[in-house]
């Protein structure tokens, strides 16, 4: 095992966005740091360019060629992980996994160039309302990047472990309003001394700062036709739209700091200013924050439900679309907050840095207890670890004992059930959920007595599902998603029941404290049984091949 605590393992904090990505760790002087790229820059745009069959480009240079050379770019690849696609470049197939991969591939690389030692151990950050697929599907990009993954947490986690770490560590309920390039999620945690508890959590994986920068494209380009009115239609020119995507973001920012602001738009011989306000921005996007907010209600909603009479201590915003102003004034004045940025484009990664140093150390020290000959023994070898920690990392021994036994609890972020036939209508299945939105994890051995359909049935085939809607309905088809996709989960052997009666089947649910499922189901009269544990996704001979794929990419920036 590596010793994370000497200076050549560290333990590196990834928040891999939709849009930009960070990479951080914790320096000699015990405080998380944010890597630089080799432009200088602390994060990194998430857009791949696959340049040629043997090399791709990522970064800024990727997200300049994003509509000069649209067929061979990748954005936004964050929002179809999970999602069992292929896309095919230069006449070679990637899933999501393999081009999340090469996004941490250069992040990886960008922190062994600023750190000047090797990147091993890794915690990857995801958005709190991913489902298991989604996290398993971010745990194999590690893999493939060649990474060893310590755990994959959910962001609004790693940046309530940030603010705790920094903040004075007073108790509060605190609400993440978590906007990011494509993703939104809103999350309840309690700090409370040694735990982080998230409460409750509710989001989006299609809404995030892209919409917005959609919306204001779409304005400018409109504006710059109706007024400039070029001889060529605007649209067709990749070059252009090009131009337009990078000043409408520059717009954006600007338009947070400033009421009005122009672009300057120059086509096929006909040139505009088009001026911008601020009114006007949050006008065309209203819709956009009206999603968000009611969200927010969902969430609140769920509060209530799980611990009447919770008040919101304080409104962290977290992700860099949180700087728009129009975020603030909406929660100020639909729910009465005051709203703290909180180092909105890096306190996820820096969070990541610190829970995963946390868990490193705090099992080392469990390693050194269960080594030890006598309890007097366990007690000083785990305090050695901490000291050692602490000398490494340039901490007091109270700040590294502190952030070790910080211990956080999450929930789930989605329902799973059991496909079952309705009794009094053969024609209708439906998801019977057995682990619910929001309930604490570890779900442990959630019961659900079934039996066959009829009598001279003699295999039963179990299959999981995963909520897929924003509600957790139970109707199949519109907001359930099946997940032991590969075969399993199928009972051989049972015999024939006499007329009018049914074979009797227990089925466990069991969800561990990282959202991974484990099903049994056992057949009461043979004792057969058969065991899903979920792994969707690639399989181990996928990763393989991707690791070896990936591993022959040059990846520049």
């Amino acid at each position: 095992m590596t010793d994370a605590t000497s200076g050549t393992g560290r333990v590196f904090g990834i928040d891999l966005g939709t849009t930009y990505s960070a990479i951080a760790y914790i320096d000699e002087t015990g405080r998380p740091t944010v890597c630089r790229n080799d432009n200088s820059a602390e994060i990194t745009p998430s857009v791949v360019h696959f340049e040629t069959p043997d090399n791709v480009v990522v970064g800024e240079t990727a997200k300049q060629s994003a509509f000069i050379d649209a067929d061979n770019v990748v954005k936004l690849i964050k929002r179809r992980m999970g999602d069992e696609i292929e896309l095919e470049f230069h006449g070679k197939a990637y899933t999501p996994e393999s081009i999340s991969a090469l996004i941490l591939k250069r992040l990886a690389a960008d922190a062994a160039a600023h750190t000047q030692g090797p990147v091993e151990q890794a915690v990857i950050t995801v958005p709190a309302y991913f489902g298991v697929r989604q996290k398993e599907a971010t745990q194999k990009a590690g893999l493939i990047a060649g990474l060893d993954v310590v755990g994959v947490l959910p962001e609004p986690v790693a940046a309530a472990v940030h603010y705790d770490l920094t903040s004075g560590g007073a108790d509060k309920t605190v609400l993440v309003y978590d906007l990011g390039g494509g993703t939104f999620d809103t999350t309840v945690i309690e700090v409370r001394g040694k735990e982080i508890t998230v409460v409750c959590t509710d989001g989006a994986t299609n809404l995030g700062g892209a919409n917005w920068d959609e919306r204001l494209s779409e304005h400018v380009l409109a504006r710059f036709v109706e007024t400039a009115r070029p001889e060529e239609p605007p649209q067709d020119d990749d070059e252009f739209l090009q131009e337009v995507a990078i000043k409408v973001e520059d717009l954006k920012k600007q338009l947070s700091l400033q009421e009005s602001r122009s672009v300057q738009l120059r086509f096929a011989g006909a040139a505009a200013k088009i001026d911008v306000t601020r009114a006007e921005f949050e006008s065309m996007t209203a819709d956009l924050l009206d999603r968000s907010a009611e969200i927010v209600k969902r969430t609140l909603a769920a509060l209530e439900e799980k611990a009447p009479g919770t008040r919101i201590d304080e409104v962290l915003l977290v992700g860099g679309s949180t700087k728009m102003p129009m975020v603030a004034d909406r929660l100020t004045r639909e729910f009465g907050w005051t709203p703290k940025l909180h180092d909105p484009d890096l306190a996820v990664a820096k969070g990541a840095a610190l829970w995963g140093l946390s868990r490193v150390v705090y099992r080392q020290q469990q390693e050194a207890q269960q080594n030890a000959d006598t309890p007097e023994q366990a007690e000083e070898q785990a305090a050695e670890v901490v000291r050692r920690a602490a000398r490494d990392f340039g901490m007091s021994e109270a700040a590294m004992t502190r952030l070790t036994d910080k211990q956080t609890t999450s929930v789930l972020p989605k329902a799973f059930g059991i496909k079952l036939q309705d009794n009094d209508d053969a024609t209708r299945d439906y998801v019977f959920h057995l682990a619910h939105a929001n309930d604490e994890l570890p779900v442990v051995d959630r019961h659900l007595p079934a039996q066959t359909t009829h009598s001279a049935q003699t295999q039963v085939q179990i299959e999981l599902y995963e909520q897929a809607g924003a509600v957790a309905d139970e109707e199949l088809a519109a907001n359930n998603r099946v997940l032991n996709v590969d075969g399993t989960g199928l009972i051989r052997g049972i015999p024939p029941q006499p007329p009018g009666q049914t074979a009797k089947v227990d089925i466990l649910l069991s969800v561990d404290v990282d959202g991974l499922l484990k099903v049994t189901a056992t057949e009461r009269g043979t004792g057969q049984n058969c065991v899903i544990e979920v792994n969707v996704g690639l399989t181990a001979a996928e990763v393989s091949d991707a690791i070896d794929a990936v591993s022959k990419i040059s990846v520049s920036s």
